[in-house]
């Protein structure tokens, strides 16, 4: 058993825009997000399946059968393998729950994702 606080973890600066604090179970990972208005996610898919709970403001995901706009105390599920990109519409506050645990959020093999090399700001 682990107690985590995000009152009082610090939340890993991703990029400027772009802020995750991450607890992690044994088959899953749950993160708070706190992304600014205007930051987005390239395209890209996972063997994670993810849960996307929007507490705050308005994020719209892009997939092949069409967009998803997400709006607070909305959830939106996306099963592994499916590719996914998204745009933050408004500052967002969200829970992010992958099974199984995203091991690159922890080694920062994702970082790939935040950092574009045109210095455009990227999240995920």
């Amino acid at each position: 058993m682990q107690v985590y606080d995000w009152n009082v973890m610090q939340p890993e600066a991703v990029t400027e825009l772009y802020r995750r604090t991450v607890a992690q179970g044994e088959k899953m990972s749950v993160a708070r997000l706190e992304v600014t208005k205007g930051s987005s996610t390239r395209s890209h898919c996972h063997e994670n399946e993810e849960v996307i709970i929007l507490l705050k403001g308005c994020w719209r995901f892009h997939f092949v059968t069409g967009d998803v706009m997400l709006r607070p105390n909305q959830m939106l599920t996306i099963t592994p393998g499916v590719e996914h990109s998204s745009e933050v519409l408004e500052d967002v506050v969200a829970i992010d729950v992958c099974s199984p645990t995203r091991e690159d959020w922890l080694t920062g093999a994702d970082h790939t994702l935040h950092n574009d090399p045109d210095q455009c700001l990227w999240g995920v």
